[in-house]
Protein backbone atom coordinates (compact mmCIF):
# COMPACT_ATOMS: atom_id res chain seq x y z
CA UNK A 1 0.00 0.00 0.00
CA UNK A 2 1.65 3.51 -1.20
CA UNK A 3 2.02 5.98 1.44
CA UNK A 4 -0.45 8.41 0.22
CA UNK A 5 -3.10 5.46 0.55
CA UNK A 6 -2.38 4.64 3.93
CA UNK A 7 -2.91 8.15 4.81
CA UNK A 8 -6.62 8.31 3.05
CA UNK A 9 -7.70 5.00 5.19
CA UNK A 10 -6.08 6.36 8.60
CA UNK A 11 -7.94 9.67 7.70
CA UNK A 12 -11.09 7.74 6.55
CA UNK A 13 -10.96 6.04 9.99
CA UNK A 14 -9.76 8.68 12.28
CA UNK A 15 -11.43 11.78 11.15
CA UNK A 16 -14.65 10.58 12.16
CA UNK A 17 -13.98 8.15 15.20
CA UNK A 18 -12.43 11.93 16.64
CA UNK A 19 -15.59 13.71 15.92
CA UNK A 20 -17.71 11.03 17.37
CA UNK A 21 -15.49 11.03 20.52
CA UNK A 22 -15.80 14.69 20.97
CA UNK A 23 -19.53 14.92 20.72
CA UNK A 24 -20.02 12.05 23.05
CA UNK A 25 -17.36 13.76 25.64
CA UNK A 26 -16.99 12.45 29.06
CA UNK A 27 -14.93 9.07 29.89
CA UNK A 28 -14.58 7.98 26.28
CA UNK A 29 -13.19 11.65 24.66
CA UNK A 30 -10.50 11.86 28.14
CA UNK A 31 -9.44 7.86 27.40
CA UNK A 32 -8.90 9.09 23.96
CA UNK A 33 -6.78 12.51 24.75
CA UNK A 34 -4.82 10.07 27.62
CA UNK A 35 -3.64 7.74 24.71
CA UNK A 36 -2.98 10.64 22.55
CA UNK A 37 -0.91 12.22 25.79
CA UNK A 38 0.86 9.10 26.44
CA UNK A 39 2.57 8.29 23.29
CA UNK A 40 2.94 11.50 23.19
CA UNK A 41 4.95 11.40 25.74
CA UNK A 42 6.81 8.49 24.53
CA UNK A 43 7.67 9.90 21.54
CA UNK A 44 8.88 12.95 23.14
CA UNK A 45 11.09 11.01 26.18
CA UNK A 46 12.78 9.22 22.82
CA UNK A 47 13.52 12.14 21.01
CA UNK A 48 15.24 13.55 24.34
CA UNK A 49 17.39 10.02 25.03
CA UNK A 50 18.54 10.26 21.26
CA UNK A 51 20.38 14.14 22.56
CA UNK A 52 21.68 11.83 25.59
CA UNK A 53 18.94 12.86 27.96
CA UNK A 54 17.25 10.42 30.75
CA UNK A 55 14.37 11.94 31.22
CA UNK A 56 12.37 10.45 34.27
CA UNK A 57 10.45 8.10 31.86
CA UNK A 58 7.53 5.85 33.69
CA UNK A 59 6.89 8.03 36.28
CA UNK A 60 6.34 11.39 33.62
CA UNK A 61 4.05 9.15 31.79
CA UNK A 62 2.14 8.12 35.29
CA UNK A 63 2.05 12.03 36.34
CA UNK A 64 1.04 12.88 33.24
CA UNK A 65 -2.26 9.99 32.28
CA UNK A 66 -3.36 11.37 36.56
CA UNK A 67 -3.02 14.90 34.89
CA UNK A 68 -5.36 14.49 32.15
CA UNK A 69 -7.78 12.87 34.29
CA UNK A 70 -7.96 15.09 37.49
CA UNK A 71 -8.49 18.02 34.38
CA UNK A 72 -11.96 16.39 33.79
CA UNK A 73 -12.62 15.11 37.49
CA UNK A 74 -10.50 17.47 39.73
CA UNK A 75 -10.10 20.55 37.17
CA UNK A 76 -10.07 23.11 40.34
CA UNK A 77 -6.95 21.31 41.95
CA UNK A 78 -4.84 21.48 38.75
CA UNK A 79 -2.67 24.23 39.78
CA UNK A 80 -1.85 22.39 43.26
CA UNK A 81 -1.02 19.03 41.61
CA UNK A 82 1.17 20.88 38.84
CA UNK A 83 3.39 21.93 41.75
CA UNK A 84 3.23 18.46 44.01
CA UNK A 85 4.44 17.13 40.46
CA UNK A 86 7.18 19.41 39.32
CA UNK A 87 8.49 19.05 43.03
CA UNK A 88 8.56 15.21 42.55
CA UNK A 89 10.92 15.33 39.30
CA UNK A 90 13.39 17.38 41.76
CA UNK A 91 13.07 15.19 44.17
CA UNK A 92 13.45 11.88 42.52
CA UNK A 93 16.25 13.58 40.06
CA UNK A 94 18.11 13.70 43.24
CA UNK A 95 18.67 10.13 43.98
CA UNK A 96 19.56 9.50 40.39
CA UNK A 97 22.62 11.00 39.24
CA UNK A 98 24.55 14.35 39.54
CA UNK A 99 25.88 14.20 35.53
CA UNK A 100 23.53 15.80 33.66
CA UNK A 101 20.58 15.90 36.16
CA UNK A 102 20.00 19.55 35.10
CA UNK A 103 18.86 18.79 31.30
CA UNK A 104 17.19 15.41 32.73
CA UNK A 105 14.82 16.82 35.32
CA UNK A 106 14.49 19.66 32.70
CA UNK A 107 13.52 17.04 29.77
CA UNK A 108 11.24 15.92 32.05
CA UNK A 109 9.11 18.35 32.74
CA UNK A 110 9.26 20.16 29.93
CA UNK A 111 7.73 16.94 27.81
CA UNK A 112 5.01 16.43 30.93
CA UNK A 113 3.99 20.24 30.39
CA UNK A 114 4.52 20.56 26.88
CA UNK A 115 2.10 16.89 26.57
CA UNK A 116 -0.73 16.39 28.66
CA UNK A 117 -0.94 19.89 30.61
CA UNK A 118 -1.65 21.62 27.49
CA UNK A 119 -3.25 18.85 26.18
CA UNK A 120 -5.66 18.89 29.24
CA UNK A 121 -6.84 21.99 27.76
CA UNK A 122 -8.93 20.42 25.22
CA UNK A 123 -11.17 18.38 28.05
CA UNK A 124 -10.97 21.64 29.54
CA UNK A 125 -12.60 23.39 26.80
CA UNK A 126 -15.20 20.14 26.12
CA UNK A 127 -15.96 20.64 29.83
CA UNK A 128 -16.78 24.59 29.28
CA UNK A 129 -19.75 24.06 27.06
CA UNK A 130 -20.94 21.09 28.06
CA UNK A 131 -24.17 22.06 26.83
CA UNK A 132 -23.18 22.50 23.08
CA UNK A 133 -22.05 19.18 22.28
CA UNK A 134 -18.41 19.81 21.98
CA UNK A 135 -19.32 22.10 19.34
CA UNK A 136 -16.22 24.68 20.74
CA UNK A 137 -13.63 21.64 20.64
CA UNK A 138 -15.18 20.42 17.46
CA UNK A 139 -14.30 23.82 15.41
CA UNK A 140 -10.83 23.78 17.11
CA UNK A 141 -9.97 20.69 15.70
CA UNK A 142 -11.92 20.93 12.47
CA UNK A 143 -10.28 24.66 12.23
CA UNK A 144 -6.48 22.84 12.90
CA UNK A 145 -7.24 20.18 10.00
CA UNK A 146 -8.28 22.70 7.47
CA UNK A 147 -5.43 24.98 8.28
CA UNK A 148 -2.50 21.88 8.01
CA UNK A 149 -4.38 20.73 4.29
CA UNK A 150 -4.32 23.91 2.90
CA UNK A 151 -1.22 24.54 4.24
CA UNK A 152 0.49 21.44 2.77
CA UNK A 153 -1.65 21.74 -1.14
CA UNK A 154 -1.04 25.74 -1.53
CA UNK A 155 2.80 25.48 0.26
CA UNK A 156 3.63 22.60 -2.48
CA UNK A 157 1.80 24.82 -5.20
CA UNK A 158 3.29 28.29 -4.54
CA UNK A 159 5.53 27.62 -1.45
CA UNK A 160 8.46 29.11 -3.48
CA UNK A 161 9.91 31.53 -0.43
CA UNK A 162 10.32 29.61 2.84
CA UNK A 163 9.68 31.11 5.66
CA UNK A 164 11.81 29.02 8.21
CA UNK A 165 14.41 26.47 6.40
CA UNK A 166 16.71 25.85 8.75
CA UNK A 167 13.28 24.66 10.81
CA UNK A 168 11.28 23.27 8.63
CA UNK A 169 12.41 23.58 4.99
CA UNK A 170 9.54 22.58 3.65
CA UNK A 171 6.69 25.34 5.20
CA UNK A 172 6.88 28.19 2.95
CA UNK A 173 4.97 31.86 3.46
CA UNK A 174 2.06 30.80 0.93
CA UNK A 175 1.37 27.76 2.87
CA UNK A 176 1.07 29.74 6.17
CA UNK A 177 -1.06 32.35 4.75
CA UNK A 178 -3.10 29.65 3.22
CA UNK A 179 -3.73 28.04 6.40
CA UNK A 180 -4.93 30.97 8.42
CA UNK A 181 -7.38 31.63 5.72
CA UNK A 182 -7.92 28.25 5.96
CA UNK A 183 -8.85 28.88 9.61
CA UNK A 184 -10.81 31.90 9.19
CA UNK A 185 -12.99 30.33 6.95
CA UNK A 186 -13.68 26.93 8.76
CA UNK A 187 -15.20 29.72 11.75
CA UNK A 188 -16.88 31.81 9.29
CA UNK A 189 -18.24 28.78 7.72
CA UNK A 190 -19.31 27.01 11.14
CA UNK A 191 -20.66 30.60 12.53
CA UNK A 192 -23.45 30.80 9.34
CA UNK A 193 -23.92 27.28 9.69
CA UNK A 194 -24.81 27.31 13.48
CA UNK A 195 -22.14 25.37 14.44
CA UNK A 196 -20.62 27.30 17.07
CA UNK A 197 -21.18 28.26 20.61
CA UNK A 198 -24.35 30.72 21.28
CA UNK A 199 -22.06 32.77 23.97
CA UNK A 200 -19.44 33.64 21.71
CA UNK A 201 -20.29 36.36 19.08
CA UNK A 202 -18.74 36.73 15.19
CA UNK A 203 -16.01 39.21 16.30
CA UNK A 204 -14.73 36.80 18.94
CA UNK A 205 -15.04 33.97 16.78
CA UNK A 206 -12.59 35.75 14.05
CA UNK A 207 -10.48 36.07 16.84
CA UNK A 208 -10.21 32.48 17.77
CA UNK A 209 -9.36 31.62 14.21
CA UNK A 210 -6.76 33.73 14.01
CA UNK A 211 -5.71 32.28 17.38
CA UNK A 212 -6.08 28.62 15.97
CA UNK A 213 -4.73 29.46 12.40
CA UNK A 214 -1.59 31.10 13.59
CA UNK A 215 -0.55 29.57 16.87
CA UNK A 216 -1.51 26.26 15.31
CA UNK A 217 1.38 26.27 12.70
CA UNK A 218 3.11 27.56 15.49
CA UNK A 219 2.92 24.23 17.22
CA UNK A 220 4.08 22.56 13.60
CA UNK A 221 7.27 24.58 13.71
CA UNK A 222 8.28 23.48 17.62
CA UNK A 223 7.81 20.22 16.71
CA UNK A 224 10.05 20.76 13.90
CA UNK A 225 12.85 21.98 15.72
CA UNK A 226 12.39 19.29 17.97
CA UNK A 227 13.04 16.86 15.33
CA UNK A 228 15.63 18.59 13.58
CA UNK A 229 17.53 18.73 17.15
CA UNK A 230 17.03 14.74 17.35
CA UNK A 231 18.21 14.61 13.71
CA UNK A 232 14.94 12.92 12.90
CA UNK A 233 12.06 13.27 9.92
CA UNK A 234 9.09 11.78 12.24
CA UNK A 235 8.70 11.73 15.71
CA UNK A 236 8.12 7.52 14.80
CA UNK A 237 5.83 5.28 12.31
CA UNK A 238 2.97 4.63 15.05
CA UNK A 239 0.76 6.41 12.87
CA UNK A 240 2.08 4.60 9.46
CA UNK A 241 2.07 7.40 6.55
CA UNK A 242 1.25 9.94 9.17
CA UNK A 243 4.33 9.54 11.21
CA UNK A 244 3.80 9.55 14.92
CA UNK A 245 0.93 11.05 17.25
CA UNK A 246 3.92 14.20 17.74
CA UNK A 247 3.44 14.58 13.97
CA UNK A 248 -0.18 14.49 13.68
CA UNK A 249 -1.38 16.60 17.21
CA UNK A 250 1.54 19.28 16.98
CA UNK A 251 -0.95 22.47 16.27
CA UNK A 252 -2.54 21.28 19.22
CA UNK A 253 0.23 21.31 21.92
CA UNK A 254 -0.01 24.99 21.52
CA UNK A 255 -2.99 25.79 20.01
CA UNK A 256 -5.36 24.07 22.59
CA UNK A 257 -3.80 26.33 25.60
CA UNK A 258 -4.09 29.61 24.30
CA UNK A 259 -7.55 28.95 22.68
CA UNK A 260 -8.83 27.87 26.11
CA UNK A 261 -6.93 31.20 27.72
CA UNK A 262 -8.60 33.39 25.51
CA UNK A 263 -11.92 31.67 26.07
CA UNK A 264 -11.52 31.86 29.70
CA UNK A 265 -10.57 35.84 29.99
CA UNK A 266 -13.14 36.19 27.62
CA UNK A 267 -16.17 34.31 29.60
Amino acid sequence: MSNFATRMMINAVGIPAILFLIHLGGLPFVIFIVIVSVIGQIEFYLLARRKGNKPIFLTAIISGVIWIIASFYLSEYLFYLLILIAIMFIIIGLFRHVSGSITDISSTILGFIYIPVFLSTIILLRKLYNEDDGKLVTLLFVSIWICDSLAFVFGKWLGKRKIAPKISPNKSIAGCIAGLFGSLMTVVIFYYLGWTPKLLSFTQLIVLGLIIGIFGQVGDFVESIFKRDAEVKDSSSFLLGHGGVLDRFDAFFIASPLVYLYIFLIL
